[in-house]
């Protein structure tokens, strides 16, 4: 039975729905500045050497409440007969609303021994973020905007 009070619950819940996806991302984001700031506040206890249990140990934690679409997956590979491991923090973030590489740092194992931090002992990052355009002039012409 569709009367105007229906239309006007699914107008209410459609807006309840914007909302919590708002809300959702506010709070997405405020894990990923918490993550990004506990991180901060560990990495400097990090050096190379550590374990790889110690260095885990200390970071990990930082991480934890981040969505699994804010984290990097490990990368584990053998060079040389030497099981090399790559493991990833969140260390930073840019407002251009994907996830790059250059918002994480590495952290490179062998053997289970830190051997290097950071992206220049593994070529740099494959993906780094875009510039926005801040333009916020709006143009019209032939009924189009621009």
């Amino acid at each position: 039975m569709l009367t105007h009070s229906n239309g006007k619950k699914i107008r209410v819940g459609l807006a309840a729905s914007l909302s919590l996806m708002v809300l959702g991302g506010c709070a997405n984001h405020q894990s990923i500045t918490a993550a990004i700031s506990a991180y901060e506040q560990q990495a400097v206890n990090i050096a190379l050497g550590q374990s790889k249990e110690q260095v885990l140990g200390l970071l990990q934690p930082t991480q934890m409440h981040l969505r699994s679409q804010s984290i990097k997956a490990v990368e584990t590979y053998i060079e040389n007969d030497r099981l090399k491991e790559i493991v990833f923090f969140r260390s930073r973030s840019f407002a251009d609303g994907i996830i790059t590489d250059d918002e994480f740092t590495p952290y490179v194992f062998e053997d289970g021994v830190l051997v290097a931090i950071g992206w220049t002992a593994i070529g740099g990052p494959k993906t780094q973020a875009q510039s926005r355009n801040n333009d916020s002039t709006i143009h019209l012409h032939n009924r189009f905007f621009y």
